[in-house]
């Protein structure tokens, strides 16, 4: 726990409170589904992540393995993944507004990528609004340009941060 927040995996039983959340920090085009998170807690549950304050939801982070190297729109619904793809494409990191700016973001994030790196993937990629290019630089993720995709409306930015791997050691 930090500063009062409690991180923890998602459960089943989160997913409504998930789904409000998500739909706070999203324009309806964008958000996710229920569907869609139901998916990736069944699939990728070991990488559905929650912040908690005083019972409160208050932030989440979660994504999908897989083989593609960027994240396209299709990522967005029935997503073409592979559980055992080097690459994890970051879907969701999102914090209420009223706790924003108090590092919760950081805490998540920081938390799926030894997550991620605990479970042998390679390199993380994502998508973001150009107002959060800053938060994931500071996170160690590097900048690629305007994205292709569309999703909701909005004009998204690819980035991605390789991760730390062994092989330096087996060679």
């Amino acid at each position: 726990m930090s500063g009062g927040i409690e991180l923890r995996l998602m459960t089943p039983k989160d997913l409504d409170a998930a789904i409000t959340l998500e739909t706070r920090c999203y324009s309806p085009e964008a958000a996710a589904t229920l569907s869609g998170f139901q998916y990736r807690l069944q699939h990728y549950g070991q990488f559905f992540w929650s912040a908690w304050s005083g019972g409160e939801l208050v932030g989440i982070t979660n994504g999908i393995r897989t083989s593609q190297s960027s994240c396209g729109d299709e990522m967005k619904g029935h997503q073409p993944d592979a559980e055992s793809g080097g690459n994890f494409c970051v879907l969701t990191v999102a914090v209420l507004p009223g706790y924003r700016r108090r590092g919760i973001g950081s805490l998540l994030l920081r938390k799926l990528i030894l997550h991620c790196e605990a479970a042998g993937v390679e390199r993380m990629i994502l998508m973001c609004e150009k107002h959060l290019i800053r938060f994931y630089e500071a996170e160690g993720f590097i900048w690629h340009g305007l994205s292709s995709s569309a999703h909701g409306g909005i004009e998204w930015h690819e980035m991605s941060r390789e991760l730390h791997t062994m092989e330096h050691l087996t060679e």
